[in-house]
């Protein structure tokens, strides 16, 4: 177990942000001098204290790879083969086709952290999924009913991103782990399965592929997201599989250019699409002629994945994806002319809203806190400082989320409309914006947890400026979580994260809890950079670059960048 400490507050002015470019590299292993001093100048704020923190990075580490197995053995204990553990019951749910979710969204993880036992189990278990058939039970005996559907989407950054990652892993820096190379080598045979069982969902009059796939007698069949007639594709869909289909990463592995020949067709229609500000377009495409159909958008849901993979395209490999490159710069210069704001009560804080056509909305998610990390990413590989800074004012925006929640843990949604705030409805939570410069515009949405978003850009301030303050914020959420996640068998979001109990919990561990949440929250904390890090090195180059389920790839790059 951890130590329980308060939670804290904080407030920091603009300008403790700024970094020099390239940035300074902290010296690791600077600790308390013995006199009382801070270990690095940012230990203590105005309202919040890191200096009762574990110094020892490894002691961090461990603890991170605790939580991993004690989610495990939850899950291998009460829900294998299913999909999800439902652990305040000891029971389990199928919600992604009862294929095993939860072990090809661990898996990875369980490599970078080399718990082999955990790596051979799931590896022994891949090989006799047959992903042409929904093995889903729909109306299990303790759970909620289970679909019959399948998304596109989620299957594509979870059980085919988690298949390539580590696959990348184990025929790569993990090379060396006690692992049966035929099932190794099953990794690729069956992401291949997969992509071919749903490649039909590409057979539409543009090429925009439907997310939904129903499943008709136990056997795909048929698919359809059909909305008043017209039929629909989200933009954070079509951008997620240039990822796993294109060039990169499948057809790369498998030398077949048929799965990128798909994703780039339906991507065309976006490159093209009606433009809010260049860069900046609606989510949602009519999949019989291509056209956007609105005009609300920004790095928000529905939209989110599909910018952070433009530069993450690029990274893998910049030679044949400078189209990305140009295209995410050309959204994230849109983003900082025309939707940045500051709370009235926290000018100190800068945050990317969203927009419904020309209208900037001050409101942002838990979703869209990736984008410091995704600003930092661009700001390395493109040289571009002035990303670096925004990156790092994003990312303290959801660190400050974090803090005055006083669970710890931060809220789905973030307001700063004062407007909304002076209704009845909001009122109560004038004194929290007054602190906070946010609250939470829905008071059905108190609820929050294993969110991974947050943490993935905290990693990559932390990769790229070396400042133990990052590390320490993520550690601050890493004890939160223990403290209150930790419910049963495993782990599950709590109630309300405006209470410091967290007014219990609900009965779901996501499979991004052991994909994303525990691996980023491992790759902060672990004493010493791989290759396999992001933003490796003196030089932050990138070896891997991760998908938006981090699952990690080996880019394609003749050079890194």
């Amino acid at each position: 177990m951890f130590w329980s400490i308060p939670t804290t507050l904080v407030l920091l002015s603009a300008s403790t942000l700024t970094s020099a470019w390239p940035p300074p590299k902290w010296h690791h292993g600077q600790h308390h001098d013995g006199n009382g001093e801070l270990a690095y100048p940012r230990q203590r704020g105005q309202d919040y204290d890191y200096t009762s923190f574990e110094q020892d990075q490894q002691v961090r580490a461990d603890a991170v790879i605790e939580q991993f197995r004690f989610a495990w053995t939850g899950y291998y204990t009460f829900a294998y083969p299913h999909d999800d553990l439902l652990p305040k019951n000891n029971s389990w749910s199928d919600s992604r086709n009862g294929w095993g979710l939860l072990m090809f969204d661990a898996l990875d993880t369980a490599i970078i952290m080399e718990q082999v036992d955990i790596v051979n189990i799931i590896l022994d278990f891949v090989p006799a999924v047959d992903f042409t058939k929904n093995n889903a039970v729909l109306n299990p005996p303790d759970g909620p009913p289970n679909p019959a559907t399948t998304s596109l989407f989620e299957t594509t950054i979870r059980y085919l991103g988690g298949m390539l990652g580590a696959y990348d892993l184990l025929k790569g820096p993990f090379a060396h782990l006690d692992c049966n190379q035929s099932n190794v080598d099953a990794l690729l045979t069956q992401a291949q399965s997969l992509a071919d069982a749903l490649k039909f969902a590409f057979d539409t009059p543009t090429g925009i592929p439907v997310n939904l796939v129903y499943v008709d007698n136990q056997t795909f069949a048929t698919s359809n997201q059909e909305l008043d007639g017209t039929y629909w594709a989200g933009l954070a869909e079509l951008g997620t599989l240039c990822l796993e289909w294109r060039r990169q990463h499948l057809s790369d592995l498998t030398g077949n250019p048929e799965y990128g020949d798909l994703a780039r067709k339906g991507e065309s229609y976006w490159f093209s699409g009606t433009e809010i500000w260049p860069g900046l377009t609606g989510g949602n495409f009519s999949i019989q002629t291509g056209e956007i159909q609105d005009q609300y958008g920004g790095w928000t849901s529905g939209n989110d994945s599909a910018y952070e993979y433009l530069i993450k395209m690029y990274v893998y490999d910049p030679d044949r994806y400078q189209d990305y490159s140009a295209r995410w710069q050309a959204a994230a210069d849109s983003s900082i002319a025309h939707l940045l704001s500051s709370p009235s009560s926290r000018p100190d804080l800068t945050m990317v809203g969203a927009f419904d056509g020309m209208l900037v909305e001050n409101y942002t998610e838990q979703l869209a806190c990736f984008v410091g990390g995704n600003f930092i990413l661009g700001a390395t590989v493109l040289g571009r400082d002035d990303y670096l800074q925004y990156g790092l004012e994003f990312s303290e925006f959801c660190a400050n989320g974090y803090r005055y929640a006083a669970s710890g843990i931060g809220p789905i949604e973030y307001s700063w409309n004062t407007s909304i705030l002076a209704t009845a409805n909001f009122t109560n939570q004038t004194a929290l914006y007054d602190r906070a410069g946010w609250f939470i515009p829905d008071n059905t949405a108190y609820y929050n947890g294993q969110a991974p978003e947050a943490i993935e850009s905290w990693y990559y301030a932390y990769q790229v400026t070396s400042d133990q303050y990052w590390r320490d914020v993520a550690w601050a959420y890493t004890l939160a979580q223990d403290r209150l996640e930790r419910v049963g068998s495993g782990f599950s979001s709590v109630n309300d994260v405006l209470s410091p109990s967290g007014n219990g919990t609900l009965n779901f561990m996501a499979s991004f809890m052991l994909a994303e949440v525990l691996k980023y929250q491992y790759l902060i904390q672990k004493p010493v950079e791989a290759i396999y890090d992001v933003e490796y090195g003196e030089e932050n180059k990138n070896f891997f670059v991760f998908n938006t389920e981090a699952h990690p790839f080996a880019v394609a790059a003749k050079k890194p960048v």
